[in-house]
């Protein structure tokens, strides 16, 4: 990977940050997303869109953003117990019905 692609992909994971420090989850998440796009082992910004899902709540989005910081680092001591307890987490919702917020019309 050439100087350039790295400092790239460094800018975006740095503006990912700023974005999710201000409360733009989703700006944030776009950022962190291009920058696995161009360097997929890059573990900081998975680990980055790991936590911005999680902060948004999207519990499937973040333990697979997990999974994917440790098929490159398997020992990663943050992707780790995150995944961990987003595994369980997730485990704990599967079969539970979700109540829809829109009512279906009345024939």
């Amino acid at each position: 990977m050439t100087l350039a692609y790295r400092v790239t992909v460094e800018v975006y994971n740095a503006l990912g940050v700023s974005y999710v420090r201000d409360g733009k989850l989703e700006k944030g998440i776009t950022q962190f997303e291009t920058a696995v796009k161009i360097q997929p082992g890059y573990v900081t910004a998975w680990n980055n869109l790991g936590d911005a899902y999680e902060k948004k709540k999207e519990f499937k989005s973040a333990l697979k953003a997990f999974e994917e910081v440790l098929l490159f680092d398997p020992n990663n001591k943050l992707a780790r117990p995150r995944r961990d307890a987003l595994k369980e987490q997730v485990d704990m919702y599967r079969g539970v019905p979700v109540k829809s917020k829109v009512k279906s019309k009345e024939r």
